[in-house]
């Protein structure tokens, strides 16, 4: 015959209930003010030779990280589907130090003639105003949401950039969003893409370029949500780890108007 339970078997029973449901009741937490300015987007990053995840063997060449997490979102040969749903258009400065060309700024890229700061046609190779040798290299920052996360209510924007031997790429995305979508009266966000990429080689050695492909159109919740975070773009902060910390150009090669 089982023993009844002793009164303190009972209480720590009890306890430990109350204990589980206070835990699980997220207003006993606090809910502190999110602003949208404190929220950093991550980069989805291709992995190259040299990145600081392979050279660490905790990822492989090929394949595509969340430059926060390190999380494996993809890779050359699982493509992403993403959401497209706004472009923000740069240039990166590069000045040379040691004859190498190191990243010293990003400024936005200015392309109406009308504006005091137009700089849309400035030279690829320059000197700035102490006689260095500088360089400019366009770059196309998409703001994307993964459809995955939309279908778990989870979605957070990514960035995902394309410039030096991808900036075609981003040009195709580019033309798709703005012109080919709304030429249809469908907002920038109206298909998915999907982001594969290919290993290619030149002097410099084997480096991965990301490949677009467009994908199926977007529904209504996944439209909604690309909405929502569009309004918040200017507030968001970007993780440009992965450009403040270059040096020279990477895999990129020249062809004297920094849009390759």
């Amino acid at each position: 015959m089982a023993k009844d339970k002793q009164p303190t078997q009972e209480v720590a029973v009890k306890a430990d209930q109350q204990l589980s449901t206070e835990v699980s009741d997220l207003s006993n937490w606090g809910v502190p003010q999110t602003m949208s300015s404190d929220i950093i987007i991550p980069k989805i990053l291709p992995m190259q030779g040299l990145s600081d995840l392979v050279t660490d063997g905790k990822a492989v060449m090929g394949e595509f990280r969340d430059s926060l997490t390190g999380e494996k979102l993809g890779s050359i040969t699982e493509p992403i589907e993403l959401i497209p749903f706004a472009v923000q258009k740069v240039w990166d400065i590069y000045k040379e130090e040691g004859g190498d060309f190191k990243w010293t700024q990003t400024i936005p890229l200015v392309e109406d003639p009308a504006k005091a700061d137009y700089n849309d046609l400035l030279p690829w190779a320059d000197k700035d105003l102490e006689g260095n040798n500088i360089k400019r290299v366009r770059r196309m920052n998409f703001f994307v949401l993964r459809p995955s996360d939309v279908a778990t209510g989870t979605a957070l924007p990514f960035i995902i950039s394309f410039k030096s031997t991808s900036f075609v790429e981003g040009k195709k995305i580019f033309s798709q969003m703005y012109m080919r979508n709304l030429s249809q009266k469908l907002p920038p966000p109206a298909y998915t893409v999907k982001i594969g990429g290919t290993k290619e080689k030149n002097d410099k050695g084997v480096f991965i370029v990301p490949k677009f492909e467009l994908g199926r159109r977007t529904n209504s919740d996944e439209l909604t949500q690309c909405l929502y975070w569009f309004k918040q773009v200017n507030k968001l902060k970007i993780d440009e780890k992965d450009v403040q910390e270059a040096s020279d150009f990477g895999q990129a090669q020249a062809t004297g108007t920094g849009d390759y």
